[in-house]
């Protein structure tokens, strides 16, 4: 099959995935604890700040959609596969390829696992401006990978590979290098109006990191 065909094939997985109500619970689950997060720090920025704009909302909303839509692909694990697991007569972990490059996978789930988290590299950033550093996109890209392999552990149907781990966070980078060019062109005359806020507040200054966690948690405890 020629990676025309792969992605095409791919291309088709993923509109069928976002029209199947399965989606909508996905971004339920992942909302669940997001939104009780975002009414304390709607708080704490309105008291700090004074508004929060429509903007940063409309982006964030974005980014858990998103964040929905890679649990749902990924199939991470839930707290229905630990009891699952802790109960089943002969518990043993799912295949574990520590090695890289190891599995006798072909190319085309590589390119796919770079794929996933582009959006996440250029998402971060384009949102909230202390994730304008190579370092702390690829380092997100890594523990959110590292979260999802790690529940995988308990899964029926999936592997646990270190190769996911090296291209999921590959695919930050490149996401964060593709925001760059975007910046350059379309933002940086921009780049000096305040469209953000700042704040000393833990809530608001590491927002992006409780999203992340807590919409992990929500899928996690939710899910079925």
């Amino acid at each position: 099959m020629s990676l025309f065909q792969y992605l095409y094939v791919y291309t088709r997985i993923c509109i069928m995935y976002v029209v199947h109500t399965d989606l909508l619970i996905n971004i339920i689950c992942t909302c669940i604890l997001c939104i009780i997060f975002q009414k304390i720090f709607f708080l704490r920025a309105k008291k700090k700040e004074g508004r929060v704009s429509r903007k940063h909302f409309l982006g964030v909303f974005i980014f858990l959609v998103y964040l929905a839509v890679v649990y749902g692909v990924t199939g991470i694990g839930t707290i229905w596969d630990v009891q699952r697991f802790v109960t089943a007569s002969t518990s043993e972990f799912n295949r574990i390829y520590l090695v890289p490059f190891s599995s006798s996978e072909v190319t085309m789930p590589y390119v796919l696992n770079i794929i996933m988290t582009i959006p996440l590299g250029f998402l971060l950033p384009l949102i909230w401006k202390q994730f304008r550093t190579i370092k702390k996109v690829a380092l997100s890209g890594f523990l959110l990978s590292l979260c999802i392999e790690l529940s995988q552990l308990f899964t029926q149907s999936r592997n646990t590979t270190t190769d996911d781990l090296i291209m999921n966070t590959l695919g930050a980078i490149i996401g964060y290098f593709i925001f760059k060019a975007f910046f350059h062109v379309f933002l940086k005359k921009n780049s000096n109006e305040k469209d953000e806020i700042t704040s000393s507040s833990v809530v608001i200054k590491h927002e992006a990191i409780f999203y992340l966690g807590l919409s992990f948690l929500g899928m996690f405890l939710f899910a079925i």
